[in-house]
């Protein structure tokens, strides 16, 4: 009985041409030699991963920072996020708002520690430092910049002193003598008249003294009034 003979294997040309191309791709990147790290790539990997770690630590720290009070370790760099905010801010108007918003985050902070004597006096001196500093900003506001621009930062100085009033009413008799001196500084600087008060009032005097207007008996130097001469009656002659 014979052998059955199988045929020879043969590649077909397409798995051949195929094959060739994988072998050509992979001698490609096998062969080339490996790229050295110059001196920047050398210097710029660890940078990065410093950099990285350093966003890490940065942003866990902002997070801890914001939950931050007076007297923390992180408050510092509570304050420093904030003075970034105020220097980013270029309109008047607006930084004016801001100054006003971080005053009030000073009050709320303030609630929070008042009943604590080791952290309500660093509380209340911080509250006042920032009312000082939005009054100084409302002051320069109303010297400097048009008049519509002053009635805004007027409205606002308003607006927080009357929030303020509120919240420390509430306030004043959880707090310890200490700290009661700084809020009581931060309510006279609120209370103080600004210059727009001021020219307001000189405004209102001015027109009191001129006298009502359609009284024609008024003095426009703001004196007495005056009356017309009287006439004595015609004489009869015989």
């Amino acid at each position: 009985m014979s052998e059955r003979r199988l045929p020879e294997p043969r590649l077909r040309d397409e798995f051949r041409r195929e094959l060739r191309a994988r072998l050509m791709q992979e001698a490609a990147v096998t062969l080339v030699p490996k790229r050295r790290d110059t001196a920047w790539t050398s210097w710029l990997r660890p940078a990065f991963a410093a950099g990285l770690a350093a966003l890490v630590l940065v942003v866990g720290a902002g997070t801890a920072a914001a939950n931050s009070l007076p007297g923390d370790a992180a408050f510092p760099l509570k304050r420093a996020i904030e003075e970034v905010r105020v220097a980013l801010t270029f309109d008047d108007v607006e930084r004016v708002r801001v100054l006003a918003e971080l005053a009030d985050q000073r009050l709320t902070e303030l609630e929070k520690v008042a009943s604590r004597d080791d952290k309500a006096p660093t509380a209340s001196d911080e509250y006042a430092q920032a009312v000082a500093r939005f009054r100084a900003a409302v002051d320069a506001l109303q010297q400097a910049a048009p008049a519509d621009k002053s009635e805004l930062a007027q409205d606002v100085a308003d607006a927080a002193r009357e929030k303020h009033e509120f919240i420390l009413e509430q306030l004043r008799n959880r707090l310890s003598e200490r700290a009661k001196d700084a809020v009581d500084r931060a309510t006279e600087e609120e209370l103080r008249d600004t210059p727009q008060n001021v020219k307001d009032k000189d405004k209102k005097d001015r027109g009191e003294n001129q006298g009502t207007p359609g009284d024609p008996g008024a003095s426009p130097r703001g004196g007495e009034r005056t009356s017309a001469p009287r006439t004595s009656p015609p004489v009869r002659r015989p």
